[in-house]
């Protein structure tokens, strides 16, 4: 069996009916002008099975065939999609609409050129180091496998020690759900590099788990919190 990997367009993603077709995308050609109406174009389903990572519409995918469920009995084929091609180097999205449906949506034309799926122009994708392995949602939440890092021109904030030190090496996970907000001066700072590090004051919440590392500048969520001792009377 010979299968050919060609980029295509999503057009919709499917998230509800059948379980069989939950993840499931229907997809146009890139040279297409304007597509055919939805349930009219060709479905493909998602490559893996353990890691799901749903597109957007209009952003572009690798598709290929491969055997489906019958393909012992009949050779049957089916159509899979790889996950969305990083046009923007961005988390949020790395939309592409074509020239026509840019068109329709300046002579604001409800098009839904994402979808049901709203861009964040604010969410700003994670500054990485060497050795780094980074998980990153659309929405400004992250899981960061990471580690003591010294000798870079931007040291991330876990780079000292409880002791003093900088030992490197150190192993350290951050998962953030929700990035703070950038000040108008600090968004000028960052000029073109608009990648930043995790906050434990600014961000929604977070989680760090450290190996020694200190977390400098930590402000409480919250003081003067009184304890509330349980009470029994409505169990008399």
């Amino acid at each position: 069996m010979r299968s050919i990997i060609r980029a295509v367009r999503v057009e919709e993603i499917i998230v509800s009916g059948s379980s069989a077709g939950i993840g499931n995308i229907r997809y146009s050609e890139l040279g297409d002008a304007k597509p055919l109406r939805s349930f009219q174009l060709p479905l493909a389903k998602p490559l893996f099975h353990n890691i799901s990572q749903y597109p957007t519409v209009n952003e572009l995918v690798f598709i290929l065939s491969a055997p489906k469920s019958n393909f012992n009995t009949e050779g049957g084929t089916s159509v899979y999609y790889l996950p969305p091609i990083n046009i923007y180097n961005h988390p949020n999205h790395n939309a592409m609409p074509s020239a026509l449906t840019i068109m329709e949506k300046e002579r604001n034309l409800e098009t839904g050129l994402f979808g049901h799926f709203e861009e964040n122009p604010n969410i700003r994708p994670l500054q990485p180091y060497e050795g780094d392995v980074i998980v990153e949602g659309r929405h400004g939440n992250s899981i960061r496998f990471g580690s003591t890092i010294t000798g870079s021109h931007k040291q991330p904030p876990w780079s000292e020690e409880l002791d003093g030190g900088r030992a490197r090496g150190r192993p350290i996970i951050v998962i953030r759900n929700g990035q703070g907000n950038l000040t108008r001066e600090e968004f000028q700072q960052l000029g073109s590099n608009i990648h930043g590090l995790e906050d434990i004051n600014k961000d929604h919440s977070s989680i760090y788990l450290c190996s020694h590392q200190r977390i400098p500048n930590f402000q409480k969520a919250g003081i003067g919190f009184k304890n509330h001792e349980p009470s029994y009377k409505h169990m008399l």
